[in-house]
């Protein structure tokens, strides 16, 4: 037999072996039954064999961080499929991962280390498959780590904070070949592929408007105007200047360091989390490679009392070749015309019908018009597989992320993909924030945020899909979209190796 290596040091590595395994695996029965000691027995330990474990780090893991409290769920849930085993955690509040997230899951994670800087994760050799579950704005740099060092990559939706973020870690993933699942779950819901699979046979005809929303019950006061006293959080592991990392720093919030997520410095907003799960499924049915002629965003924020900088009232619009594509966010009301509350929704309106899905299942309902005998569309309802939206989705998702890693299948959100459906999320936040106009009177160039919420926003831009910018409309503020969507790493970190200085 060939001498193994370690990785990067030639020689057949643990991941190709992973790889290798699972191939013999298919191919014979009775690889699949043999037992892993044999493979310890001619290969090293950086070797996984059919039946071993993939070894996880999980970056991104304080539950009391409300923009990367998903972490906990991705740790969960890889344990739960019982093909993954975290060997290391990571999150700047290190103390709150030792006492509070190891406890949670008791001998799973008893033997993992925990560390406060995403880097060590990478250099861990042992490490197989990154989780990279931080806010936001820090999605880009780990996973941008992790594929240069030929590690398999899940990154929870959306991918990133920027479209020059975008186009750096598409690059990078496909420059080193590794295997990449983004967080797009609905991808392996199946009925979610039952509603594509309706659109792109037209069950309801040609889809000429495509309507998606995400609709929340918050209270007026929201999150409050938050703690600003950032003693208070230094002495239980707060690494202020590591949290906001790559971006222009700001005072210490307390907000801005739990929701994160509500802070234009360091998120879209609602359009590009939840935003990002449903235009997913509007371009898996439409086209996962189109990408919009324009983009109209109006909002503001109108009724929150709080210290956000997201609106709370969101309407964008993007007109493709065939078809308008809208997003819709309320974050104070979430009942519809009719005083149901359907929470979130994707609806595509066909010549012949309407079809609704989410989470809770799909509905196809029927026109009067445009029927005949060879093309009806008929009205039926369809359940999710199961009720339990984690069985139905999530778990399915990591399933297929180690059957990818192991060489079996191909991940069902692959890069291609999530990058494709995050541009344009961004490109709808970014209409929004060129237009944005604020109470105080700050100007606004695209390159530094002011600290304040725009009142309102407002702007039409046309988008190139050639030169990847926005055109067209007002040259100022096409250029304040296009400063926004590609503004430079600040603080000392950069898009390019070594990535900090």
């Amino acid at each position: 037999m060939a001498e193994t290596k370690e990785d990067g040091k030639g020689g057949l590595s643990r991941r190709d072996f992973i790889t290798a395994a699972a191939g013999v695996t298919v191919a014979a029965g009775a690889a699949k039954r043999a037992e892993a000691g044999v493979y310890k027995s001619i290969l090293p330990s950086t070797v996984l064999g059919a039946n071993e474990l993939i070894r996880t780090g999980h970056i991104g893991l304080d539950y009391s961080c409300q923009c990367r409290g998903g972490g906990i769920d991705e740790l969960m849930f890889s344990i739960t499929t019982e093909r993954f085993q975290p060997i290391m955690l990571c999150d700047t509040r290190r103390s709150n991962v030792e006492k509070r997230v190891k406890p949670m899951f008791r001998e799973k994670t008893a033997d993992a280390v925990v560390v406060d800087d995403f880097r060590r994760v990478i250099e861990n050799r042992d490490v197989d498959a990154v989780v990279v579950a931080m806010q936001d704005h820090w999605h880009c740099l780990p996973v941008l780590y992790a594929a240069e060092a030929k590690k398999a990559i899940y990154c929870r939706v959306p991918l990133c904070s920027t479209l020059a973020e975008a186009h750096a870690m598409r690059k990078a993933i496909k420059d080193n070949g590794v295997v990449f699942q983004g967080g797009t779950v609905q991808r392996s819901g199946k009925h979610f592929l039952k509603a594509v699979e309706m659109v792109r046979n037209g069950c309801i005809g040609k889809v000429a408007w495509i309507e998606t929303f995400s609709l929340d019950n918050t209270y007026i006061n929201g999150i409050g105007m938050g703690e600003t006293d950032a003693t208070k959080y230094t002495d239980k592991g707060l690494n202020w200047d590591m949290d906001q990392g790559w971006v222009e720093h700001k005072p210490f919030n307390l907000n801005r360091w739990i929701n994160s997520c509500m802070y234009l410095d360091y998120s879209g907003g609602k359009i590009a989390g939840w935003g990002a799960h449903l235009m997913d499924i509007a371009m898996m049915a439409m086209g996962d490679d189109r990408q919009p002629n324009s983009v109209t965003a109006v909002g503001g924020k109108y009724l929150m009392q709080d210290s956000r900088t997201t609106p709370d009232t969101l309407e964008v619009l993007y007109r493709f070749d065939d078809f308008i594509l809208s997003f819709t966010n309320r974050v104070w009301n979430p009942l519809t015309f009719d005083g149901k509350q359907p929470d979130h929704g994707i609806v595509f309106y066909g010549e012949r019908g309407i079809l609704s899905v989410n989470r809770l299942g799909l509905d196809v309902f029927a026109s009067k018009q445009n029927q005949t005998a060879d093309k009806a569309t008929v009205t039926e309802h369809i359940d999710p597989e199961t009720p339990d939206q984690q069985a139905a989705l999530n778990l399915p998702h990591w399933q297929n992320f180690a059957d990818s890693i192991r060489g079996i299948a191909k991940p069902n959100a692959p890069i291609d993909t999530l990058f494709n459906t995050t541009r344009i999320c961004l490109i709808g936040s970014c209409a929004y924030v060129a237009g944005a106009h604020f109470n105080s009177g700050a100007k606004f160039d695209g390159t530094s945020m002011p600290d304040e919420a725009p009142a309102y926003g407002q702007t039409t831009l046309d988008w190139d899909a050639e030169t990847q910018k926005f055109a067209g409309g007002n040259a100022e503020t096409v250029k304040i979209a296009n400063n926004w969507a590609y503004r430079e790493y600040q603080n000392g970190w950069s898009l390019k190796a070594p990535h900090h200085a």
